[in-house]
């Protein structure tokens, strides 16, 4: 394992990190977006913080895309690759309620980009799915989530599918939940 730190609203620094791998590995095998900002607890859709929206979306949403446009090329290289984006209950349509809105409209894109990603890159072989790890104790969870292990099963669980495995769904646990 490999430590790098990695700035996904920086273009020079998804350019550094893909150097590093195609230098040291030639592909890339699998990619885990889960980089995410701003549970809003505090505000609901109606009082919304646009600026704050925009932030999370260029973290939660524009980070993700940046950074899977930018491994694409590494991506196809691999045999098998998947792609895991790691979403949120809170992103569900059947459970939009208006609050935390900005952490929940930037999951909501999240899942579509999972969508389009999945169609899009069906004929290279990568498959291409959401996660939910569910409540996890983290510095955004906070106390009362279940172990980081636990949530981190079911992104293990879609980045290690096998090539007929499903793609384009939305898992918690290994088990598809509505969208």
């Amino acid at each position: 394992m490999v430590p790098v730190q990695l700035d996904i609203t920086d273009s020079d620094s998804i350019a550094a990190l893909l150097d590093l791998i195609t230098e040291r590995y030639g592909r890339l095998d699998v990619l885990i977006n889960n980089a995410a900002i701003l549970y809003d607890r505090w505000q609901t859709i109606v009082d919304a913080d646009l600026a704050q929206l925009q932030q999370a979306m260029d973290t939660n949403l524009y980070g993700a895309l940046r950074l899977t446009q930018a491994c694409l090329p590494l991506l196809r290289q691999a045999p098998h690759a998947r792609i895991v984006n790691v979403s949120s209950g809170a992103g569900a349509l059947r459970s939009m309620n208006g609050s935390t809105p900005v952490y929940s409209l930037s999951k909501i894109a999240l899942n579509g980009l999972t969508l389009m990603l999945a169609n899009q890159l069906k004929g290279d072989g990568i498959l291409v799915n959401a996660v939910c790890p569910g409540w996890v104790a983290t510095d955004m969870g906070g106390d009362g989530g279940r172990p980081i292990a636990e949530g981190a099963k079911g992104i293990v669980w879609a980045a290690s599918l096998p090539a007929d495995g499903p793609s384009g769904g939305f898992f918690r646990d290994g088990q598809a939940i509505e969208w």
